[in-house]
């Protein structure tokens, strides 16, 4: 206001507040406090309201935010993700995945935080540009984002994200030539086991994880069954005619991954929504589990 700017213009301007001068900050809010102590609640609720639902707006988190940052946080690669694009932004923790994933990468090209405030912005976007070039080392298809769109927290950082999952879910599981797995080998051995299960008897196969008839998580239970034979009490399954019921069974049937051995991050609305992604990623953690028990 032209009240403070009066008081404390002499000492302090916008720009020494907008640089991080923790000394000259310091002096304005004790001004602040001396200044104007007890300031009446009720004069400034209504704005109080409005200034902190723009907050909560700001750092809400979708679904497949919140899966990324659980997945992230389930590899212990250091410090942990709490708001997903804010904690992304110095590239320090997606390019320790890239040395998971990579095995090594050149470490005299990481920035490790934290960062002065006066090097924070281009040690970060250096460590997001060696992310982007490991990424399409990769061999991951990043078109339109860059580094500064990492370290400025831009969401187009979800799709590498995605890829960094599933690059890695794949990689646990390989080929006898050594090679990652792809989603159609997946899909056959899941298909195939279904098949030749007596009871199921090919009941619930499907074409690929855009499939419909996912939705009811019927293909899940029976995989899960056949991993651990009498693991799914289908008398517990519910019919699949209302939303309700399929929430309850998707619930079920990730409960259930999750007890026999299966490290998922999926939701039960993504297996309802058919959230071909997710299902994926579901499926080939529950074919790491079927393949190790083997």
């Amino acid at each position: 206001s032209s009240g403070i700017n009066a008081e404390y213009g002499d000492f302090i301007s916008s720009r020494d507040i907008l640089k991080g001068n923790t000394k000259l900050n310091m002096a304005f809010i004790a001004n602040l406090f001396n200044n104007y102590p007890s300031l009446d609640w009720e004069e400034q609720e209504d704005q109080f309201d409005e200034f902190t639902t723009d907050i909560v707006i700001e750092v809400e988190e979708t679904r497949e935010e919140k899966s990324f940052r659980h997945w992230l946080n389930s590899l212990n690669l250091g410090p942990v993700v709490s708001y997903l694009f804010e904690d992304l932004k110095d590239g320090f923790i997606l390019l320790k995945v890239c040395e998971m994933l990579l095995g090594e990468i050149d470490e005299d090209r990481v920035n490790e935080p934290p960062f002065k405030q006066s090097q924070f912005m281009y040690k970060s976007i250096e460590n997001c540009n060696y992310c982007i070039e490991l990424g399409q080392q990769i061999g991951f298809k990043l078109v339109g984002l860059g580094g500064r769109d990492i370290s400025s927290g831009n969401k187009l950082v979800l799709s590498l994200l995605w890829q960094m999952m599933r690059h890695y879910t794949l990689s646990l599981m390989t080929t006898p030539s050594g090679k990652p797995l792809t989603e159609d080998e997946i899909i056959e051995w899941c298909n195939s086991k279904i098949r030749r299960d007596k009871v199921k008897n090919g009941r619930s196969c499907f074409k690929n994880f855009r499939d419909p008839g996912l939705k009811d998580s019927r293909a899940l239970m029976d995989i899960i069954d056949i991993i651990q034979p009498g693991s799914i009490g289908y008398d517990l399954v519910l019919a699949s005619d209302n939303e309700e019921n399929m929430m309850d069974n998707a619930r079920y049937a990730l409960t259930m991954a999750r007890k026999v051995g299966a490290t998922v991050f999926a939701l039960p609305e993504d297996i309802v929504e058919g959230n071909h992604k997710m299902l994926c990623l579901v499926f080939a953690r529950l074919m790491k589990v079927g393949l190790s028990d083997n």
